[in-house]
């Protein structure tokens, strides 16, 4: 199989403006976001680590090894491969938990029943990238944060005729942790990295880094608190107090969900005469959010916000129609005095610290409909 990167060594691999293919958004309902013909950049990066609460306190040693984290990302890609050949979820339990597991869950059980469904998660790949974090610890839960390749299945069919589908599949961002030594170490979240951004100056890996809380106040929000301002300005868009926060300039997700979906497909349906009424509500998913210090200023936050598409027949005459995916994960067919949709938004940020007075910006997201009801 060809590939962009080179094959991992024994030593940190310097990082470098690697060419990594990167799709704007992975989503549900047939939405794109940024140009295939962007990719992140993975710039050099400072040697220097600092702790999160103490930078004169020395971090424990780093508890994997380069060969560990190639072992462990090619057991994650092929039990992955395995899933998304099979649609079987249950074969990815040995390598996968919390948001991860679900996206697949939901987005297999969608193909079975509706085998023309065009969501089709990019294959995770054994190619690690060059940024990765691993927690410095001694004990248990360990948590990493690994960047790796994708591929769809058009690049598996272009290398097999040795062609090159160069910018196909995005880059993704992998969260792991291993909650006992005895335990494998399982993929909580998989985010699709956003084509054009740069990724944040960060430390290598093998010097390691702090396990954040969640309620750390000397970042721009507190880790815990940025899934829920975010879902905030999903649900009341960009006028939101909360968008003072956050860098817009290049979110495309806002301009594809939330309020402005909203507000289309209201206008969609006004313009035909009917009367449903189109809302949508979010918040912070359950899993809990995961924050890695960079080691040089500001932190890496990964988290999940539940986005509820509503639509009600609002006492008229026409009433929402359940679509073949709600269907296949709701068990609801035919006309619905309501219909909600649940679109698991995946999302990777970069908050910066409080005293260097700049904006959240969002690295990456995975979309997925992962739920559907009728009340």
């Amino acid at each position: 199989m060809k590939t962009n990167i080179e094959p991992p060594v024994v030593q940190r691999r310097a990082l470098r403006h690697s060419a990594i293919p990167a799709l704007g958004l992975v989503v549900a309902l047939g939405l794109s976001g940024c140009s295939a013909s962007y990719w992140p950049d993975f710039s050099p990066q400072p040697t220097k680590t600092t702790q999160a609460k103490d930078p004169q306190t020395a971090l424990p040693p780093v508890p994997v090894t380069e060969g560990q984290m190639d072992r462990i990302v090619e057991q994650v890609s092929e039990v992955a491969g395995i899933g998304d050949d099979s649609l079987d979820a249950a074969s990815l339990e040995p390598r996968f938990n919390g948001d991860a597991l679900a996206q697949r869950t939901a987005n297999y059980t969608i193909r079975k029943a509706v085998p023309q469904y065009e969501v089709v998660p990019p294959r995770i790949t054994k190619d690690r990238l060059d940024y990765e974090l691993v927690q410095s610890t001694d004990s248990w839960p360990r948590t990493m944060f690994m960047t790796v390749a994708s591929e769809t299945k058009d690049d598996a069919n272009a290398q097999d005729q040795d062609e090159s589908k160069e910018g196909a599949s995005p880059s993704l961002a992998l969260i792991l942790t291993q909650q006992t030594p005895q335990e494998n170490y399982l993929v909580s979240r998989v985010i699709a990295l956003r084509g054009g951004i740069s990724m944040p100056q960060a430390a290598p890996a093998e010097d390691g880094t702090a396990l954040l809380s969640n309620d750390l106040e000397t970042l721009e929000l507190p880790p815990g608190e940025v899934g829920a301002a975010y879902a905030s300005l999903l649900q009341n868009g960009k006028d939101s107090p909360e968008a003072d926060s956050f860098d817009l300039t290049s979110d495309t997700l806002l301009d594809h969900y939330g309020l402005a979906r909203t507000q289309t497909e209201q206008q969609k349906s006004d313009a035909k005469g009917q009367t449903m009424k189109f809302s949508v509500q979010a918040h912070q998913g359950d899993l809990e959010p995961v924050a890695l210090s960079t080691g040089v200023g500001g932190a890496l936050v990964a988290t999940t916000v539940i986005e509820e598409q509503i639509v009600e027949a609002a006492g008229g005459r026409f009433k929402p129609q359940v679509p073949e995916a709600a269907a296949a994960l709701s068990g609801l067919t035919g006309e619905q005095d309501k219909l909600v949709q649940e679109v698991a938004h995946q999302m990777l940020f970069f908050v910066p610290n409080k005293s260097e007075h700049k904006k959240i910006e969002l690295l990456g997201v995975t979309s997925e409909l992962v739920g559907a009801r009728n009340s």
